[in-house]
């Protein structure tokens, strides 16, 4: 047993021997990993807003190696007094170092907020990223390529259609790739924005307000130029017009909140109830017409009226 013993004493002398003779390089390491590493996670904060968490760790650590040199563990070896202070120095730098970068994330850290250029290197980094992360999804900042890459056709038929549906992001797109709200056609013109308000679509009022800020002007009478209905005596003067005339109060409203005209309105709404009442007055002498020769006539008796048929012609 006595033999044993100067045995091991040796071998625990050896490895403490090892341990001090490196004690120095292995705080040093540790105070420089901890120098380098906090600057760098606060500056990294806009990608990697994770230092509070590493200086959770390096506290966990401090603590681990408190309690290991409180215990004697591991037996057999020998833990440095120095060892445990220097973790619970850089525990301490850590946990200031996050504390400080917390409170200045709004501007992308500390180091961000102290001195401009690290802020401009983040912007930069970020628009990088962004970038990177956008050919990876295979995105583009041309929106013609972009509607492709969603499987979308470049034409005014899936504009319209896509309006039809209330799809607010495809309706921008077409619109960022200039895609005109009109088509002339052989005989007529077809206008977005008229569809819009006269059937309602989805999300009706997002798309107007889409339609104006980028660019197309809701008081052009050629957006609502198109006779709709056989009673007009001449197309809506603007869309606002067209609105009120489709009974559309909440879009009406909505158009006048975004600058659309009222003033052409009353007088164009008047000559309509003018041309209506004189085709209602029509309609009523028109039938009474039919009736008198209903009378003498056995096959008018049998067909009753038929449209567009002036019965009090000779």
């Amino acid at each position: 047993m006595d033999a044993k013993t100067p045995m091991k004493t040796e071998a625990y002398v050896e490895r403490g021997k090892w341990v001090t003779d490196h004690i120095g390089p292995i705080n040093a390491v540790m105070t420089i990993f901890t120098a380098v590493l906090i600057p760098a996670l606060d500056f990294l904060r806009p990608y990697f807003p994770y230092i509070g968490y590493v200086a959770v760790l390096a506290v966990l650590v401090f603590f681990a190696l408190l309690i290991m040199k409180l215990v004697g563990v591991p037996r057999g070896a020998q833990l440095h007094s120095s060892m445990v202070l220097c973790s619970g120095v850089c525990a301490a730098a850590f946990s200031v170092g996050a504390i400080a970068s917390a409170r200045h994330a709004e501007q992308g850290g500390l180091v961000a907020a102290n001195f401009p250029w690290a802020a401009e290197i983040q912007k930069s980094l970020v628009a990088m990223n962004t970038t990177l992360t956008d050919i990876k999804n295979g995105k583009s900042e041309d929106p013609r390529v972009e509607l492709k890459n969603i499987g979308v056709e470049w034409n005014f038929s899936k504009f319209w259609e896509a309006s039809k549906t209330g799809d607010l992001r495809v309706v921008e797109l077409f619109l960022q790739g200039e895609m005109p709200v009109t088509r002339k056609n052989s005989t007529d013109i077809a206008s977005l924005p008229f569809a819009v308000v006269r059937e309602n679509f989805p999300k009706a009022k997002e798309q107007l307000k889409l339609f104006q800020k980028h660019g197309v002007d809701l008081n052009d009478p050629v957006l609502s130029s198109i006779i709709y209905r056989p009673a007009l005596t001449s197309p809506p003067p603007n869309l606002y017009a067209l609105a009120k005339d489709t009974g559309n109060e909440a879009l009406a409203a909505y158009l006048v909140e975004l600058g659309v005209k009222t003033d052409s309105y009353p007088t164009w709404k008047k000559a309509q109830d003018d041309k209506q009442r004189q085709i209602d007055r029509y309609a009523e002498k028109n039938t009474e017409c039919f009736r008198k020769k209903q009378k003498d006539n056995l096959i008018l008796s049998l067909k009753g009226p038929e449209p567009f048929v002036d019965y009090c012609s000779d």
